[in-house]
C-alpha cells in the first residue's frame, strides 16, 4: 500500500517543482492521502477480481474488468475528487489536472501489475505444492486400488449370472441392476479428476434406490436441479458421499424419516437433510475434508456447512470446466 503514495510524491515533486513552504507540503500531504485512497479503492476491486473471476478459469475477463474497471475507478475518482475541491475551496484548481489523472492512471496500472504478478507467483507456488500433494495422494490411492482391485469382468459377469438365478423376483433384479450400474460408474471414474453433474444425478439415482431397499418409505430424497446445471462438473461421486454422509449420522425410521433435498443455484450444489442426530456415531468431519481438498485442486472457492436447530446443509461449487 505504501508504495503507491510514495511514487505518486515523486510524481508530484516532479509536476510541481521542490518548494519548501506551506503550500508545497500541503500539496504532498493531499497527493499522500488521495493516491493511498485510490490505490485503497483500486486494489479492492483486484481482490473482488481474484475471487469472481480466477485467473486459471477466466484470464480474458479478468484482464479486460480490471483494465477497464481501474480506468472507470480512477475517472470517476479524480472527477468526484475535482468536483468537490473546487466546491468547498480546498485545494486551488491544478493547471496540469489531466497530466495528474494519466500520471496517477499510469502509475496505478503499474503497481497493479505489479500486485497481479506476487499475486499469481503465491497463488502458482500454492497450487504447485498442491499438485505434489495431490499426485502423491492419487498414487497412493492407486496403489490400495492395485492391491484390493477386482477383475471388473468376472464382477459384471457373476451379476448378470445372478440376475438369471433370481430371475423370477422383480425386487431382487431391481436391487442387482442398480448394484451393477453403481459400481460401473465407480470403476470408470475413478482415473477421472471431474464429472458432468448430469452423470452424478444419474449413480445418485441407483443408490438412492440400493438404499431404498434398506430404509424403504423411511428414506426420502428429492431433487431440484435447473437442466442448465447439468452440464456443469465436479469431483466424482462427491453427491453420494455427502448423501451417505446423512445417512450415517441420522436416525432413520419410521417414526423418525430422513428427508434429503439436493438442490443447485449460484454456481453451487446445496445438500441439505432434517437434523436427527445419532448418539452413538462420532463424526471426525474427514469426509467432508477429504471432498474439500479434492475441490482445492481446481478452484478457489470454498464450499460451506451451516447448521441449524433443524436442519444440517453442505453447499459445494460446481465448476464450469468442460470434459
Amino acid at each position: 500500500m505504501v508504495i503507491i503514495p510514495v511514487l505518486m510524491t515523486g510524481s508530484g515533486l516532479f509536476l510541481l517543482g521542490i518548494h519548501l513552504d506551506i503550500s508545497f507540503i500541503n500539496s504532498i500531504g493531499h497527493t499522500v492521502i488521495i493516491s493511498g485512497s485510490l490505490w485503497m479503492i483500486c486494489r479492492s476491486y483486484v481482490q473482488f477480481l481474484w475471487r469472481r473471476y480466477p485467473w486459471e478459469q477466466f484470464p480474458l475477463k479478468h484482464i479486460l474488468l480490471e483494465v477497464v474497471g481501474i480506468f472507470v475507478l480512477t475517472m470517476a475518482f479524480s472527477t468526484i475528487l475535482y468536483a468537490v475541491e473546487r466546491r468547498f475551496k480546498l485545494m486551488e484548481p491544478a493547471d496540469q489536472l489531466w497530466l495528474e489523472i494519466l500520471v496517477t492512471l499510469l502509475i496505478t496500472y503499474l503497481i497493479t501489475g505489479i500486485y497481479e504478478m506476487v499475486y499469481f507467483y503465491r497463488q502458482w507456488i500454492m497450487n504447485f505444492s498442491r499438485s505434489v500433494r495431490l499426485e502423491k495422494d492419487s498414487i497412493e490411492a492407486k496403489y490400495e486400488i492395485l492391491k484390493a482391485q477386482i477383475n471388473p469382468h468376472f464382477l459384471f459377469n457373476s451379476l448378470n449370472s445372478l440376475t438369471s438365478i433370481v430371475d423370477d423376483n422383480p425386487r431382487a433384479v431391481d436391487y442387482i441392476q442398480d448394484l451393477s450400474e453403481f459400481l460401473r460408474y465407480i470403476l470408470g471414474s475413478r482415473d477421472k479428476d471431474l464429472v458432468y453433474l448430469r452423470d452424478e444425478l444419474k449413480v445418485l439415482n441407483h443408490y438412492y434406490e440400493l438404499q431404498k431397499s434398506r430404509f424403504q418409505e423411511n428414506l426420502l430424497i428429492s431433487f431440484d436441479i435447473p437442466e442448465k446445471y447439468h452440464l456443469y462438473t465436479l469431483p466424482p461421486l462427491v453427491l453420494q458421499m455427502l448423501v451417505e454422509n446423512c445417512i450415517k449420522h441420522n436416525i432413520i425410521s419410521r417414526e423418525m424419516p430422513l428427508k434429503i433435498s439436493i438442490s443447485a443455484s449460484n454456481e453451487s450444489i446445496v445438500v441439505k437433510n432434517n437434523l436427527q442426530r445419532k448418539t452413538d456415531v462420532v463424526s471426525t468431519g474427514q469426509g467432508l475434508k477429504n471432498i474439500s481438498e479434492r475441490y482445492r485442486y481446481f478452484t478457489n472457492r470454498e464450499g460451506s456447512i451451516k447448521e441449524t436447530n433443524n436442519e444440517y446443509i453442505v453447499s459445494m461449487p460446481l465448476l464450469i470446466v468442460e470434459l
